[in-house]
Formats: C-alpha cells, structure tokens, sequence
C-alpha cells in the first residue's frame, strides 16, 4: 500500500497578517509518490499548515474538504472607529470562516495538480457608519480560486519540490454592508487580483513511524478591486510529525507540530502605502490527523501565535482552528 492513501490533502498554508486577503489556508500538498530508497520508503505524511516534497503518483486523485476559523482579538468599536475618523485603515475584524474544497490529481509520478475553490465569510462590527457603531456585519460569497502545481525534482536521501500556482479573481469583490456601502477591499471575499505563488519544499520519512519537512514559500500579489494591491507575502514553515502505528496499518493516527512563519509587505491602495498593514506573525502549530481505512483521512490543527510584530495598528489574532477530511480514490 502506497503511504499516499493513508495522507491528507489539504490545499496551502498560512497564517499570514491578519488583514491579508490571501491568508488562511492549510497546506495544499499531499502525501505518497512511495519513494524507495534501500528498502524503506521516505515519502512524507501530510504537514497541516505547509507544503511537503512527496507526490500523489501518477493518476492517483483526491477530494476534500477544509473548515478555517480565524478569530482575532478585536479592537472596541468607539476605539476603532475613532481610530478610523484619524485615517487609520481599521476594518472591525472579529472571525473569518473560510469552506475551503479542494481536488487533486497525479498528472505524472512526480507531477500534481491542485484547484482550491473557498467560501469566505467574515464577520466585523461597524466602525464607519456613525449612526451604527459596532453593529454586527457580514461579508459572505465566493472567494478567489487557485490553480497550483508540484513538481518533485529530487528523491535521493530527500524529497525535494517546487511549487507554482496562480489565483484568479474569481471571487465576490463587491459586497455592501447593512448601510449599503462597499465593504473595504481588505474584508470582501474576493481579492478582485490575479496573484502568482512559487516556492520550493523539502520532506523525507524515517523509521515508517517519522516525518519532517521544511517549505519556503512566496506570494506575489498584484491589483485588484478598488485600487487594493495587497502586499507580498514570504513564508517558512518547519514541521514534524510522528505516527502511533507504523504507516499503512489502519486505523491511525499521527501528532503534528509545526513552526509557521509569515512576513507580509504593507498594502498599497491607489498608489499610496497602507500604513496599518504588512508585519511578521509567528505560529505555532499543533494537531492531529486520524488515517480510517486507505481512502479517508480526518484531521484538526490549532495554529497559535507566538509573536506578532504587525504595521501600525491591526486586529491581532487570537488563535485559528483548522479541520477537515480528505478521500483518495
């Protein structure tokens, strides 16, 4: 049995700054091209927050499903809005949901293709409309879709793959709150943008029971909706994870933990540089995933901010919770 039928397929990994459009999905990469190497195979496991080297294989498919939550810790809406009446790009941020799909598919033994289809809602108070301050608001629709390849160049000793992927502005950019006045660029579903992303990862297994990895990943983002262009996006991510049965024995389950770093370069809106954007977050990434039978795999990840050195002023997040199930076929 080929390791990439007990894995996980999650679709790409974050957590970037708090206000980024483009943040907060889990890792894209599967596990299983079942490379052998002096008799043992070192293809990783699935990471939950960031990329691995191995493959699907060759007309290997897989489906899934993903539920991100993303909580921050809210700005009181008085003080926000006030903040907002001084030129301060202050959005009322208090969760994101994202219902993330996702499809895979082996296109050759060493080459994959991924597409990421969200939902996006997120829910703020008021901090504009001075007749309303702090009442509830929603800004729900389809998000932007992402087209991503892998393609693993070396297998010796080590797993190692380069990444590329495109997201297309296929996503809701016009959604108007309870007043009737567009939502921010920042808070819309879609980005309105057609972004780039490239990056290279690094993976291997030991023992049939231990996996680690390492990703390096680069987003690159262009102009979209309301003169919005979000800024860059550099990301490393270590991870690790261990198994309670040696893999292919069903069922199992594997503990995670990974340290995810994301660096964001301030936003722009119509030529001018957003002061309250950009930063550092720094992540801490506990979970578990539980392989049922060779074809279906659930799993649950907490990433935790650890350090968070965001430009100007922000609604930092508090914690984010990551779950889903995958099905190979």
């Amino acid at each position: 049995m080929s390791i990439h039928k007990m894995s996980l397929l999650l679709f790409v990994s974050l957590f970037i700054t708090a206000q980024s459009a483009f943040a907060h999905h889990p890792g894209y990469t599967p596990t299983g091209g079942g490379v052998v190497e002096d008799g043992e195979n070192i293809s990783s496991v699935s990471m939950l927050n960031s990329p691995t080297a191995t493959t699907l294989g060759k007309n290997n498919f897989a489906s899934g499903f993903v539920f991100d939550f993303v909580n921050y810790d809210q700005i009181p809406a008085r003080e926000a809005h006030e903040l907002h009446e001084d030129g301060r790009e202050i959005h009322g941020l208090k969760h994101s949901e994202f219902y993330n799909m996702h499809a895979g598919f082996g296109v050759l033994e060493d080459l994959d293709l991924f597409l990421i289809a969200p939902i996006v809602s997120r829910s703020t108070n008021q901090v504009e409309d001075e007749d309303a301050i702090g009442r509830d608001e929603r800004s729900t629709g389809f998000g932007d879709m992402r087209l991503v390849g892998k393609y693993r160049f070396w297998k010796k000793g080590v797993e190692a793959a380069v990444i590329a992927g495109v997201k297309f502005p296929t996503g809701k950019s016009s959604d108007k709150d309870k007043s009737g006045a567009k939502f921010d660029p920042e808070v819309q579903p879609g980005s309105g943008s057609w972004d780039g992303e490239f990056g290279i990862a690094l993976s291997r297994s030991f023992r049939n029971r231990f996996s680690a990895s390492t990703s390096f990943e680069y987003i690159l983002r262009t102009e979209g909706g309301q003169g919005f262009d979000g800024g860059d996006i550099f990301r490393y991510s270590i991870a690790a994870s261990a198994s309670l049965r040696p893999y292919g024995q069903y069922p199992n389950a594997n503990l995670h933990v990974e340290l995810n770093n994301e660096w964001a370069r301030r936003d722009h809106e119509r030529g001018i540089k957003t002061f309250d954007s950009g930063g550092t977050t720094v992540s801490v990434t506990p979970g578990m995933s539980f392989v049922l039978n060779e074809h279906v795999s659930v799993f649950w990840a907490m990433p935790v901010p650890i350090y968070q050195n965001l430009g100007g002023e922000h609604e930092e997040v508090e914690y984010q919770i990551l779950t889903g199930i995958n099905i190979v076929v």
